[in-house]
């Protein structure tokens, strides 16, 4: 944790706009309440990259896990559209 990226309660609610400028510029700054780390706040572009790359990783290890599935016997698309009342 950098120095420079830590500022406290107070300087949030005494300078909200500069503190936002911070993050915007630096990615994320962490809040503390007296010495203890309360929250991170974080640049809204970093946020999307963030959940983006998570969203990746999620997929990644839920393709891993159907792959090892075992393979049933199938259903053509016909069946299936006929099954759930579908006209193709």
């Amino acid at each position: 944790m950098n120095k420079d990226n830590i500022r406290t309660v107070t300087d949030m609610r005494i300078n909200t706009i500069g503190l936002l400028k911070q993050v915007k510029k630096h990615g994320y700054k962490y809040i503390f309440r007296g010495s203890v780390p309360e929250a991170v706040l974080v640049d809204i572009k970093q946020y999307h990259k963030w959940m983006d790359e998570l969203e990746d990783q999620r997929d990644a290890e839920y393709a891993k896990k159907l792959v090892s599935e075992p393979k049933g016997e199938g259903k053509t698309l016909d069946a299936v559209a006929k099954e759930y009342g579908i006209e193709l």
